[in-house]
């Protein structure tokens, strides 16, 4: 097997998600999970760098994807499972087992979707809430878990991993599709002022931004013209 030296860099930086990844759950493993939401959020930033080093390289190619995916099942999928199981689900017993589960199972049917997905709406946003996103959550309740109830974070990770498999339009940012990246740039920051400062408040900033950019994502698709396509060719294929 030979690959292009363009294509080492972003693979590299895939494999870094892989091995922080693996951290992540060792640190959830050992008691840290502070420490393993650190690996995984170093993870995140890993997974946003690989898509825009290979496409700034033009090294996108059928093995970087699949490595990608690969990752974020390690990543955004086990990973985090294994971390609200730990940290808060496991005094519930077989049904914070099952409820932690879930979580990945939801988590590959995702994956499996995008990289099968060859629908028109499918290349200007996301169908169903992107795994590092849906991570993102399970890491902000098992930081915020002395504030929270145990059924609480439960309800949490059941409503994440319905979010994946769900048809909801979250934006995308790439140039020409969805919204500005600037838009996820701030999102990110509030994340980040989030993980600092664990609280209702920053947390309620970050998810407040979540929810806005959705609500600009749908009028921008209805804009375009692209919910209403979207609904005729379902029509089509019930036909």
């Amino acid at each position: 097997l030979f690959v292009k030296a363009t294509h080492l860099l972003p693979n590299a930086v895939t494999l870094a998600n892989i091995t922080l990844g693996f951290l992540g759950i060792v640190a959830a493993a050992r008691g840290q999970f502070e420490r393993s939401v650190a690996f995984l959020f170093a993870a995140a930033l890993c997974d946003l760098a690989d898509g825009k080093l290979a496409r700034a390289l033009d090294a996108c190619s059928k093995f970087g994807m699949e490595l990608d995916s690969l990752s974020d099942m390690v990543s955004f999928g086990i990973a985090p499972a294994v971390l609200v199981y730990l940290a808060v689900l496991q005094p519930l017993g077989a049904v914070g087992l099952a409820i932690a589960m879930v979580y990945p199972l939801c988590g590959a049917v995702r994956l499996a979707r995008y990289n099968s997905d060859v629908s028109g709406i499918g290349k200007v946003t996301f169908l169903g809430c992107p795994i590092p996103i849906a991570a993102s959550y399970l890491w902000s309740m098992v930081l915020v878990r002395d504030g929270l109830h145990v059924w609480m974070i439960a309800a949490g990770t059941l409503i994440m991993a319905g979010a994946m498999v769900s048809t909801l339009k979250v934006p995308k940012f790439r140039k020409g599709e969805g919204l500005p990246s600037w838009t996820m740039f701030v999102g990110l920051a509030a994340f980040i002022v989030f993980l600092a400062r664990p609280s209702a408040l920053t947390w309620h900033i970050w998810n407040g931004w979540n929810v806005l950019l959705i609500i600009a994502n749908y009028a921008q698709l209805a804009r375009r013209g692209h919910l209403q396509a979207a609904k005729k060719a379902r029509h089509l294929r019930a036909a």
